[in-house]
């Protein structure tokens, strides 16, 4: 009888550990990442994972390359803290995240956007795709 307390206990620890691990993960909102400085390095953080690291997006997950993105730097920053207002948007909201990190985030992103539009042939795609 003893053991089998013992054993439950013990059970109910390792579950406990493992959800906690799990939980802990997934979550990319933590913000105590001291060694990510640059915009680069925390858009490969906080982004990367769902935009891909040169914003293109998962077109067949719903995904949007958000390199293609009309916002200027303070829509970004609004829309990582405060989400959209859209049931279709599965994009987690960050509203923990210091500004400085926002902004470095969105400085990046449109310096991604910059280098993607100044390749002439990705620009005639995404005009092409704004017309339809």
């Amino acid at each position: 009888m003893l053991l089998n307390k013992f054993i439950r206990k013990w059970l109910l620890f390792i579950l406990g550990m493992m959800i906690i691990s799990l939980v802990m993960s997934c979550n990319n909102e933590q913000h105590n990442h001291p060694e990510l400085n640059t915009g680069k390095d925390l858009y490969n953080y906080h982004c990367a994972s769902c935009h891909k690291k040169n914003g293109s997006g998962m077109f067949l997950k719903g995904i949007p390359a958000n390199i293609t993105t009309n916002k200027n730097q303070t829509e970004i920053i609004l829309h990582i803290k405060n989400g959209v207002q859209s049931k279709q948007s599965q994009m987690p909201v960050f509203s923990d995240m210091p500004d400085g990190e926002a902004y470095k985030i969105a400085n990046h992103l449109l310096k991604l956007k910059s280098d993607y539009m100044n390749n002439p042939e990705n620009r005639d795609k995404v005009l092409l795709e704004r017309k339809k």
